[in-house]
Order: C-alpha cells, then sequence, then structure tokens
C-alpha cells in the first residue's frame, strides 16, 4: 500500500506541481480579498457570500470554475506558475458567479451567455478601479452587461427583472 501512495504522490498528483501557482496566488490576494470585502453590502438582495473561499488548483480544465454550493474555487494552472489570466481576478469573477448562482441565475432562467456576461459586467463595472486589466471573455451577453452598473447594484436583482421582461 505505502508502494502504490508513493506512486501516486510522486506520479500522478505530485504536489510540487502546483507550488510555483500557489506562490502566484498568494502575490496578488489581496486584491482578491479587498473585492470580495465589497461584495459584503449585496447580501440583502441575495448574493451569496462565504466566510471563505477554498481555492484548489488543478492541471487540467478549464482556466476556473466554482461551486455554488460551497465556495470551492477551482484553478487550473502549469508547473511553472501560470494561469489563463491574472489569478486574483478569476478568484472574483469566480466569487461573482458563487454569489449570484441562486438569486439570480437560477431565479431568472439567465442563459450560460447571459451569466457569464452579467458576472464580466460586474467585474469590470463594479470593480473597475481594482481590477484595472481584467478581460471580458468574448462569450458574455454584451446586452445584459449594459445593464449593470456601480449606481444599480444594490438593486441588481431587479435590473434582471426588467432585463428578462424586456426580453
Amino acid at each position: 500500500m505505502d508502494e502504490a501512495k508513493q506512486i501516486f504522490q510522486t506520479e500522478i498528483y505530485d504536489l510540487n506541481y502546483f507550488k510555483n501557482g500557489l506562490h502566484t496566488i498568494n502575490e496578488n490576494i489581496n486584491l482578491a480579498k479587498n473585492a470580495i470585502e465589497k461584495m459584503a453590502g449585496w447580501v440583502d438582495w441575495g448574493f451569496i457570500l462565504f466566510p471563505a473561499y477554498e481555492v484548489k488548483l488543478t492541471a487540467y480544465g478549464p482556466g476556473g470554475s466554482y461551486n455554488y454550493t460551497n465556495g470551492n474555487i477551482i484553478m487550473k494552472t502549469t508547473s511553472s506558475g501560470k494561469f489563463k489570466r491574472a489569478p486574483s481576478r478569476t478568484i472574483v469573477h469566480e466569487t461573482v458567479h458563487i454569489g449570484v448562482e441562486e438569486s439570480i441565475v437560477n431565479k431568472f432562467k439567465l442563459t450560460h451567455t447571459e451569466k457569464e456576461g452579467l458576472v464580466d459586467a460586474i467585474c469590470v463595472n463594479y470593480f473597475g478601479d481594482i481590477l484595472t486589466d481584467y478581460r471580458i471573455q468574448e462569450r458574455g451577453d454584451k446586452n445584459i452587461f449594459n445593464i449593470v452598473s456601480k449606481n444599480n447594484i444594490a438593486e441588481l436583482p431587479q435590473a434582471i427583472a426588467e432585463y428578462k421582461k424586456s426580453g
């Protein structure tokens, strides 16, 4: 059994593979923390905010994904610590996904492209001051992008309801 564990840890799932990625994340983690602190005011309209988020690194899959039921964020990295996009931006992006999944995405039955457009809109329009080099995804709905601003974030569910009625 010890031999199987040794093979697993050195050949299949070598923890050393992720050391550089973890270091890269920690370099700018305060940016993500600052953004998450700004989200605290959104719980009044149903935004889900976890006391802590667990960021898990993987060598496979998309650049970032999430589990909205437990606050886990999964990010792909390389052994050299490179990511598809700046890790702090991905953490904020996935945290926003987690927060709006039930209160907006599921409630208003947003499509995948609408959901991505909404999350990008929040990241750019609300966090533009701290996510200065945030990259908008191509697949996001640009119509929903235009209805999100710093001024209406407190009424976001109402803005989305209006958007869905008009469409």
